[in-house]
């Protein structure tokens, strides 16, 4: 059963105690009240003003070609970000908490709209719409053709371009990249010679064009002179012999108009030797290339009847 206490004052009345104790439990609850719905205010207020009041990332684009390359800086680590082509499929890239993303993708043939939302680890969200990328045929997408031969002891690098040609680089590996520039005379190619050094080390070269198409080409040289060539005549023939100080990987040869490709070399093969018939014709004119993987060395020469 629920009591209520009851006493009497000096004068014998009595006083119900249940009044004080209940306003002072009603005015504990109410500063209670004021001071949670201060602290959402103030929590809410700090949200919206740290929402409104953060530095946005920078984002920059650049068209290469058929390609579009995407870079975003930002000062907060940057979670995720997503893009898409014109309304379309969405697509996610991870940020992993960098402050710098860098991302290509093709675009799609015509006039496009791309829109891209950066979500920063915070929880901040930027969005950037209707980014406008062109794309048409009449956009440079070739890129550079890069040829490398053997030149007695040097490698001939030669990068050419339909168009114009901006640049050529090449790196040895744990070395800087050396820059080369095309002649004023011929914008379209770049010719380098570059000495081999001793031993086996990755050789990367990247050539660009005017409009930023880019080839690459890596390959594992051996430090030697690449493959040595002679030919005789003899008996109505060709006789050539191929030496190399490693191995040698391909030969082909070219007889007035005809080429061929040597078959049934040897796995491993330091020295090869073989026959080539003349033709029945006034002069035969004889090239040969042989390989040692990526360097090349060739060989002319001719027999008049």
């Amino acid at each position: 059963m629920n009591q209520i206490l009851i006493t009497k004052d000096e004068k014998g009345v009595q006083v119900n105690l249940m009044k004080p104790v209940v306003k002072f439990f009603a005015i504990v609850a109410i500063i209670f009240s004021i001071i949670l719905i201060g602290e959402g205010i103030f929590n809410l207020y700090g949200s919206l003003r740290k929402n409104n009041s953060y530095i946005k990332p920078t984002l920059s684009a650049e068209k290469y070609g058929s390609d579009i390359e995407v870079s975003i800086n930002s000062e907060v680590g940057i979670n995720k970000v997503m893009y898409s082509w014109n309304n379309g499929e969405q697509i996610e890239y991870k940020g992993e908490g960098k402050k710098i993303i860098k991302f290509e993708t093709a675009i799609p043939a015509g006039n496009n709209k791309l829109k891209i939302t950066v979500l920063d680890v915070e929880g901040n969200k930027t969005k950037f719409e209707e980014i406008p990328v062109a794309f048409t045929e009449a956009d440079d997408t070739i890129k550079p053709k890069i040829s490398i031969e053997n030149a007695k002891g040097k490698l001939a690098v030669t990068a050419t371009d339909e168009t114009e040609i901006d640049y050529l680089t090449y790196q040895w590996e744990g070395e800087e990249a050396t820059k080369v520039s095309p002649n004023e005379d011929d914008k379209t190619t770049i010719k380098q010679e570059i000495e081999v050094q001793k031993g086996t080390k990755k050789l990367t070269i990247v050539a660009a064009d005017k409009t930023g198409n880019t080839e690459t080409v890596t390959k594992k040289i051996v430090g030697s002179n690449g493959p040595e060539i002679k030919a005789t005549v003899s008996d109505g023939k060709f006789v050539v012999k191929v030496t190399d100080e490693y191995k040698i990987t391909k030969i082909v040869y070219t007889l007035n108009d005809k080429e061929v490709t040597v078959e049934n070399i040897p796995e491993n093969a330091k020295e090869y030797e073989f026959d080539i018939p003349l033709e029945d014709v006034e002069v035969n004119y004889l090239k040969i290339n042989a390989y040692e993987n990526g360097i090349m060395t060739e060989y002319k020469c001719k027999k008049t009847k």
